[in-house]
């Protein structure tokens, strides 16, 4: 995770390696972790910065062990210790909920409220405003298959909300950027797509198979990217309300998916509407492909007409679906057939890291990758990298292109936490 303008003089990388966070300093010659956190009882395994927090506590850590913490990053950084300083504990000694968090996320715009999601199935929010020991208890799940909204009866409590999601494990959650939509996707192989404010259901479908493991949502909101265990990239349409690509081109799970919001097209249309995006993947294959995904190249197959519905054959969006199938709000889509999918091929692909990979980031120099076995990589883009040290070299050329799409600085920009 990258937090930039932290206090308004850098950029801080934090990262989760075993029983620790560490944090360092993203602009510094030195890699090396400026600052340790050690956990005693419990792994840390997810975190998120809140680079718009209107008081101190900014960070949130989710443990393996349910519990969560909320503290201030700078207060981290100027303390000596390895402990967490002025924290605030949330479901501590799992009195909410006893499963591993595996996702957290502020809400944007959401005056410091923030969610977490556990392994099973249940999805929590809470207001960083209120004491994390406020009791909260909630009804009894009476049917596991079924979403469901309980709300604390105490305005005191903390959690203030439960979103039962589905019976098994959310693996991760995605909030839109203006913080309308909440994505989550699980072991149950769903994208599921919710109205935050309204608590609603909007839409969603399932992989083509196998548990999906990650998502992210384009900065426009018009897509959502999932990756998981059937080894592709999904990319679903908020407009369509259903899948209109597949990236193919991992040997092996999918574990990350990021749009990058630096990358602007060559050429736009007159609407001033984004036609291109670029987005990135990492797999447990140990590898980063970059895609790109425009709009009006992806050609449906032609297929039989469905009742009620004619076939679209021009290019564009809207090809992407028959006439009048927009599913009905609420409707989770089954898994679509293999030939009624546009694939999609990576621009690029590059085997980056010894061990599968865990992290991916973008950033307006460069591209961060992380393995499981805490090794970084920095990978610079054309035209930053002539600043870097010599011996910088050149990777992830494009056969397209004759300059590399990145480089990646050998000196001192690969380090193990």
């Amino acid at each position: 995770m990258v937090n930039s303008n932290y206090d308004g003089k850098g950029t801080y990388l934090i990262f989760n390696v075993g029983d620790t966070i560490f944090i360092s300093d993203f602009n510094s010659q030195d890699k090396d972790p400026i600052k340790s956190i050690h956990f005693s009882n419990s792994n840390p395994v997810c975190h998120a910065f809140d680079p718009e927090a209107k008081d101190g506590h900014d960070l949130l850590i989710g443990l393996s062990s349910g519990d969560v913490y909320s503290v201030s990053l700078r207060q981290q950084l100027q303390d000596v210790g390895k402990k967490l300083v002025g924290a605030q504990h949330y479901n501590k000694d799992a009195s909410i909920n006893n499963s591993r968090c595996t996702s957290v996320a502020w809400v944007p715009e959401g005056d410091g409220s923030f969610v977490v999601a556990h392994a099973d199935g249940n999805l929590y929010v809470y207001e960083k405003s209120k004491d994390g020991a406020g009791d909260s208890s909630f009804p009894v799940i009476k049917d596991q298959t079924q979403f469901s909204v309980s709300h604390a009866r105490s305005s005191k409590s903390n959690p203030i909300a439960r979103w039962h999601i589905f019976q098994g494990s959310i693996n991760s959650i995605a909030f839109s950027t203006d913080g309308t939509y909440l994505a989550t996707v699980g072991r149950d192989g769903y994208l599921r797509v919710y109205d935050y404010s309204k608590e609603q259901l909007i839409c969603g479908g399932k992989s083509y198979y196998g548990a999906l493991l990650c998502c992210a949502w384009s900065g426009d909101g018009k897509y959502i990217l999932t990756g998981g265990e059937d080894d592709l990239v999904q990319v679903w349409s908020m407009e369509d309300r259903k899948v209109v690509a597949w990236g193919e081109g991992h040997n092996s799970w999918v574990s990350g998916v990021a749009f990058d919001p630096y990358w602007s097209p060559p050429t736009s249309d007159d609407t001033g509407e984004n036609v291109m995006y670029r987005f990135g993947s990492i797999g447990q294959d140990t590898q980063l492909l970059l895609w790109d995904l425009a709009m009006d190249e992806i050609v449906v197959p032609l297929r039989r007409c469905p009742p009620g519905g004619s076939p679209t054959f021009s290019s564009g969006s809207q090809s992407s679906h028959w006439d009048n199938s927009i599913c009905p709000v609420g409707t989770l889509q089954p898994a679509p057939s293999m030939r009624d999918v546009p694939k999609l091929s990576p621009l690029v692909a590059h085997r980056v890291h010894a061990d599968p990979l865990s992290g991916l980031i973008f950033t307006q120099e460069s591209v961060l990758t992380a393995c499981r076995e805490g090794h970084m990589k920095i990978w610079m883009r054309p035209g930053y990298s002539e600043n870097q040290s010599s011996n910088s070299e050149a990777l992830l050329s494009s056969s397209s292109k004759e300059k590399p799409l990145l480089s990646s600085k050998v000196g001192g920009s690969t380090y193990k936490g």
